[in-house]
Order: C-alpha cells, then structure tokens, then sequence
C-alpha cells in the first residue's frame, strides 16, 4: 500500500542501486564528518548548562564533562574511521552505530534534567536533525526516530514529576508532527538525489550512444572511414616510435556495380553487411576494421608482418566466396579484391602505406579480380 502511495517517491534505481550509493560515498562520507564535528562542538558548548543545573553539586558536574568528554571522543574516533572508509557497507554500519549512540546519549542525558527543565525545542530540532542529516535507508532513519521519541516521553510520562499535562500533550502532538514532516523530508531528499543519478546515467548512455553512432557506419556495423583513420594515424605512429610490425589491408567487393543494377540496392545492402560480417569475424580482437566508402572496406593489423597479414586476407577472401547473399531464397555470390601492406620504415606517413595497399588493391583487380596482392 505504502508503495503504491508514495510510487513517485520511493524510487526504486534496481541495478543501479549500488551504483548510486558508491557514487555518493564520499559525499555522504563528509556530510557525516561534518555532522560530528558540529554535534561535538555542540555537546561540549552544554556544559555550562550543566555549570548552571549542578552549580551546587560539582560532583554530579565532573560526572557530567566525563559524559560529554567520552561521547565527544567516541564520536571524533567514528570521525576518524569513517574518513578512511571505501566501502558502503561499513559506511552504512557506522552511521547507524553512531546516531545509535548519540540517540541513546541524548535520552540518558534527560535522566538529569529537572521536571521544569524545557527539552520541547531541543526534541523537534533533534528529531529533525535525525531525519534531514541521516543518509541511511528510511527504515533505519525511522527507527532512530522513533526510539528518540519513545525514550524521551517515557522520561517525561513516568520517571519525570510534576509535568503538567497540557504541555505533554502538545509535546507529543509536536513530535508525531515532526516525524510526519521529517519522513515526507527525507522521502522527498532520497528521492531528489536518486532521480539526479538517473539522469545523469541516462544522460551518459545517451552520449555513448551518440558517440557510438557517430563512429559506426549504420549499415555496415563497421567503423566509419574517420573513426578508422583516427586509429590507423595512432597505430601508425606507434609503429613509428617502437619499430613493431605493422599491417593493412584493402577489401573490394567484385562488380559490386552489377549486383545492384540486377538485384537492387536492398540487395548491395546485404552484400556490404554480410561482408563487413565476414571480415569482423576473421579478425583478432585487436585488429580494426572500418568502410573507407562504397564497398571498400580496410583492415589495420597491429603487431602483424606481411606474411602473416596475407594468410589473413586469404582466408577472408575464401570465406567471403564460399558465403553467397541469401535474397529471398535466392543466393547471390560474391568475390573480393584485396591489397596487402606492410608498414615500412621509408613511410612518412599513414597516407604512404595506404596508397601502397590501394595500389596493391588495384593490381588484384587489374589481375582478374577474387585474389591477394601483396
């Protein structure tokens, strides 16, 4: 039911979750150290309160600045801990530990205070304060609550005397009204950062995915011809810098011109996608393969001498014969041409090994087609 009322609240981030809360660690991880410290500086700001409360029993006073002293410590040596803290887990166990512990200090400290003593303000400031400052799940924050709740009215109710009953009242109706507001509070702030997260992940996704399609061709599947160069240039240079072996190759589908002008463009659509498949799937992992334009594809083979990268092209080549286009139940056969460079210490540029692998491309082409040159 709880579920269905607050739906748009209680956001639910799924998979993400862990995500989301390792992505806020550190944030959280200051907030809380902030937190400490104020309430440290806060407790130790008390005693003289406790100076005016037991001015006559200055026994009862040392016990009191022993008290403080010792939560203060506890509290700086959670401090401490939860800077040096990597994990969400042990993140989420010391922060429940800790305003365990200061819940707990604040409801002993009341066994002190006088029946006329006004604790009203410093409830709702705390218990908004519970709410507002905890990042822990909403369970855990509720329960922290309403332990504070229960331990301070039942002080007042039973261990306090002469509490007139008209101000009890409107304590209590006072604190039911804060957890209501506090729970809305921190219902809404979870919520807020959650669906920031989302955004800003989808917005991510959204632009891989505009990076993605700004670097593979649509049809293909392949790299477009930029994305490639941009490659081929870095490898090129490294071949430079270290000397190590460095091939390419040019593909050419064969009178790729007639299977449109008999079958249709839909058909020389397949013919491109089922070769651009083919060769993606004979190349190593760290091979790369992209369309220069039309149906000439290039294949860059890092750490790969020309013999080597000639046993590649071939078994491209025998493969791509022996994987005819199915058009409707109507298979269409196709050859390719390819040129075969190795990169050599006399080129200048990528521009050099290209030109001598398209070159190499035109003498299979110039020599009947369906073979390697190299």
């Amino acid at each position: 039911m709880l579920k269905r009322l607050f739906g748009d609240t209680l956001t639910d981030l799924g998979n993400l979750e862990g995500d989301y809360r390792f992505s806020q660690l550190r944030s959280d991880i200051s907030q809380g150290i902030l937190y400490m410290l104020i309430l440290s500086v806060g407790t130790l700001a008390m005693l003289w309160v406790d100076a005016i409360l037991f001015k006559d029993q200055p026994g009862l006073f040392r016990l009191m600045i022993m008290y403080r002293a010792g939560y203060v410590a506890i509290t700086i040596l959670c401090g401490m801990i939860l800077y040096r803290t990597t994990k969400v887990r042990v993140y989420d166990r010391l922060m429940f530990g800790w305003i365990l512990l200061t819940v707990l200090f604040r409801v002993l400290l009341y066994y002190t205070r006088p029946a006329n003593y006004l604790t009203a303000p410093f409830d709702i400031i705390f218990l908004f304060a519970i709410y507002l400052l905890s990042p822990l799940r909403v369970q855990y924050t509720i329960s922290l609550a309403a332990l504070f709740s229960v331990g301070t009215l039942y002080i007042d109710y039973f261990l306090r005397s002469g509490v007139d009953p008209i101000p009890l009242s409107v304590m209590i109706t006072t604190q039911f009204t804060a957890h209501m507001l506090g729970w809305i509070s921190v219902l809404q702030m979870q919520t807020h950062r959650r669906k920031s997260f989302q955004a800003f992940i989808d917005e991510k996704d959204a632009k891989e995915m505009v990076a993605y399609l700004a670097n593979i061709d649509p049809l293909t599947k392949s790299l477009t011809r930029r994305q490639f160069l941009s490659i081929a240039e870095s490898e090129f240079r490294r071949f430079q810098r270290y000397h190590r072996p460095l091939s390419i190759m040019i593909l050419d589908a064969d009178r790729f011109k007639k299977i449109n002008d008999t079958y249709g463009h839909h058909a020389g659509d397949l013919a491109l996608r089922s070769l651009s498949l083919v060769a993606m799937e004979q190349k190593r992992a760290q091979d790369t393969f992209g369309r220069l334009g039309g149906e000439e594809f290039a294949l860059l083979l890092p750490e790969t001498p020309l013999d080597r990268a000639v046993v590649v092209a071939e078994r491209i080549r025998l493969v791509w014969e022996a994987s005819p286009v199915n058009l409707d139940g109507h298979p269409i056969r196709s050859t390719m041409s390819i040129g075969v460079a190795e990169a050599a210490s006399t080129d200048e540029s990528l521009e050099d090994l290209l030109r001598r692998a398209d070159h190499l491309l035109y003498k299979a082409k110039q020599s009947g087609r369906n073979r390697v040159e190299s």
